[in-house]
């Protein structure tokens, strides 16, 4: 049966979502990797560089596209706005500190447990119901980042652990403060100014006028392309797409980031966090998948 054109072009528009939104998540995918690449710099410097430069490109961008109502623009971001833009400013600092912590295999798995804790949030703070499924998944992943801890504690990686769980936790929360102010568009404004604010937070302890060649280079491709364009580009595809099949291509980013850092730099994933991170990706993955079959029904 042919479809009429409507319904063709609804059919190419979500396939032209999740193209794009998977192009997205592979963009963002060396991430862990580049940071592993940073040579000199402390922590600190790193922080500041990458969450500035990620500001400025989303600033420019938002710039061009709003132009003299740019200023209107960051206004009516509000109270959620801010506190959108406080979580996300610390989710910053919390990556960046788990990454120079722990390995990125570990980070990147924790951090994919991030649809489950805004289920639960979701829950506790707004009401959303949770589905039977849903606190299944949710065990499940607490089982998964048990195993990855218990790999860790002896290794002394458990405070990376520690902070990639603090910021899926954010990150989570954040989720539910954007589906609060749903009527009010505070994602990008409230990504752009986490990145000045945690680069102020840092200011302080960081050194960026010793930073070396190489690392400011490394931080300019990882903070001006490769954060905003993949998010750009994954958000771009939230539009065309429902948001549980969406949800489950920032998987491909848990799978590829272990891979490119071991490619990379010849980062090993332990026995348990390969274990630990089969258990987590099956469990979000199979919770997402079911509520994309749900969704369609």
């Amino acid at each position: 049966m042919s479809l009429n054109p409507s319904a063709m072009a609804h059919v190419e528009s979500y396939k032209r979502g999740i193209l794009i939104a998977a192009l997205g998540m592979v963009i963002l995918s060396p991430d862990g990797l580049l940071l592993r690449l940073v040579e000199d710099a402390s922590i600190w410097t790193v922080i500041f560089y990458r969450t500035t430069f990620m500001g400025l490109s989303l600033c420019l961008y938002l710039a061009f596209l709003h132009r003299s109502k740019l200023v209107q623009y960051f206004r009516h971001m509000g109270r959620a706005g801010v506190l959108s833009m406080i979580l996300l400013a610390t989710a910053n600092l919390g990556f960046v500190g788990a990454i120079f912590n722990t390995s990125v295999a570990n980070v990147l798995v924790i951090l994919a447990t991030l649809p489950l804790f805004g289920a639960v949030l979701g829950w506790f703070i707004i009401g959303e119901a949770v589905t039977p499924r849903t606190w299944v998944s949710i065990l499940c992943a607490i089982v998964g980042i048990g195993i990855i801890f218990s790999g860790s504690i002896g290794g002394g990686y458990w405070v990376g652990d520690l902070l990639a769980a603090g910021t899926a936790f954010l990150q989570g929360l954040n989720l539910v403060v954007i589906r609060k102010a749903k009527e009010r568009d505070i994602l990008l404004p409230a990504l752009c100014l986490s990145g000045f604010l945690a680069g102020l937070v840092v200011l302080p302890m960081a050194e960026p006028l010793t930073i070396t060649g190489h690392d400011l280079a490394v931080l300019s491709i990882l903070g001006l392309v490769i954060a905003p364009l993949a998010l750009g580009l994954f958000l771009n595809g939230a539009r065309h797409a429902p948001a549980a099949e969406v949800g489950l291509l920032a998987l491909i980013e848990t799978v590829l980031g272990p891979l490119w850092a071991w490619i990379g730099v010849g980062e090993e994933p332990a026995t348990l966090s390969l274990i630990g991170g089969a258990v987590v990706i099956v469990a979000v993955g199979f919770n997402s998948w079911l509520g994309m079959r749900r969704s369609r029904r």
